[in-house]
């Protein structure tokens, strides 16, 4: 099974421990034997305290979905996350967390984000007034480094998912 680390910005871990990542692959394989299958690594949040916020959301059925920017994924040399790709999400320190399963993946612009994708996201972040700030701040961060910056016509993946399994 090949594992892609998608993880992107300066804040989280970058190289997680992989012994970690393989041992918690493994019981969630045990546990759930459909998921053993390619599958990606990503980190979600923009510091430890939301990053921890969002897992909980994750595990209570609150979030449901996450957006990917196909020009970051292009640049930093990743993979679309197709359905049934499963994602082993980590702590802001690497941690293996949870994994998630794409069901269903489809692309829009950033300019036309709206409430109906928004409200796959947690509770705190679903108000557009709310979303498009927070997001356009954390992508310009991103993008800044290869030199783009969102933009109405930005291609945007919505990514629904479902969870799949918890670490112990």
């Amino acid at each position: 099974m090949k594992r892609d680390i998608a993880i992107a910005g300066d804040g989280p871990e970058q190289n997680p421990d992989v012994e970690l990542l393989d041992a918690f692959w493994q019981q969630a394989i045990k546990a759930v034997p459909e998921i053993a299958r390619d599958h990606q690594v990503r980190s979600i949040g923009i510091d430890e305290e939301t990053t921890d916020l969002i897992i909980e959301f994750i595990k209570t059925g609150e979030k449901i979905g996450t957006y990917s920017l196909p020009w970051l994924m292009e640049a930093e040399g990743h993979p679309k996350a197709m359905p049934d790709t499963p994602i082993i999400l980590v702590s802001y320190d690497g941690i293996p967390k949870v994994v998630v399963q794409i069901t269903s993946v489809y692309e829009t612009t950033f300019g036309e984000i709206s409430l109906n994708e928004t409200l796959l996201d947690g509770p705190p972040v679903r108000d557009l007034d709310v979303w498009i700030p927070l997001h356009t701040e954390y992508w310009n961060g991103l993008l800044s480094k290869h030199n783009r910056a969102c933009t109405a016509d930005m291609p945007v993946l919505v990514e629904k998912f479902k969870f799949i399994y918890a670490a112990k």
